[in-house]
């Protein structure tokens, strides 16, 4: 049985006009019915996260050579940048002390002062805490990060696709309640417990 061509019938049922519903639905059978609505869309869902997440983690073994190959000299290169800014940062600490002792020496001590150094006194110490600038390369953690954007850059539109289905069968289902169409309802119930064609493509992606 082919779900998602059921589902294209089922709007047009759904917007057909009706005859007078014989046995309305009480409200604690629309609770149940809700309840078991959220209770699959649930697990439609949750099929979904587990799917993308093993086609994740199946792009990222295929690929993770190649990325690993583009991140090649990154943590040379931090370890370059981290040197040289301790360097700058010391000529610096150096030509603002010189200043301080040239100011000292001219004796500048009894005069006021229209401007403080200000975040430059953040220098003068020996902690350089505060003037830190460190690069920091985490490979496994940039491999992962470049594989999920390429991963969801490649796939996210099918993945998508699925989740407008399964919303859209969650629209009629509720709409089938509204009505009292139980028939509708049990056809919908059913769809989603057996949502194989919802799957199919999705789990035959190739990554």
């Amino acid at each position: 049985m082919n779900e998602l061509i059921l589902i294209d019938k089922i709007e047009k049922r759904l917007k057909e006009r009706r005859e007078p519903v014989i046995f309305p639905l009480a409200s604690n059978h629309r609770k149940e019915l809700r309840q078991l609505k959220e209770t699959n869309i649930g697990n439609l869902r949750e099929r979904l996260r587990i799917i993308k997440i093993l086609k994740k983690d199946e792009y990222i073994k295929k690929y993770k050579e190649h990325i690993e190959s583009t991140l090649k000299g990154y943590e040379k290169k931090c370890h370059f940048l981290n040197d040289d800014w301790l360097k700058r940062v010391t000529k610096i600490k150096e030509i603002i002390q010189e200043r301080r002792d040239l100011e000292k020496s001219n004796k500048m001590l009894n005069i006021q002062i229209k401007t403080d150094y200000g975040w430059l006194n953040d220098l003068n110490g020996t902690d350089e805490t505060n003037t830190r600038r460190e690069f920091i390369f985490n490979k496994a953690d940039a491999i992962k990060r470049i594989s999920n954007d390429e991963f969801e850059n490649k796939f996210n539109e099918s993945f998508k696709a699925v989740e407008e289905k399964i919303d859209d069968v969650m629209t009629k289902y509720e709409e089938a309640i509204n009505f009292g169409d139980l028939e509708i309802v049990k056809e919908l119930y059913y769809i989603m417990k057996k949502a194989d064609s919802f799957f199919n493509k999705i789990e035959r992606l190739k990554v």
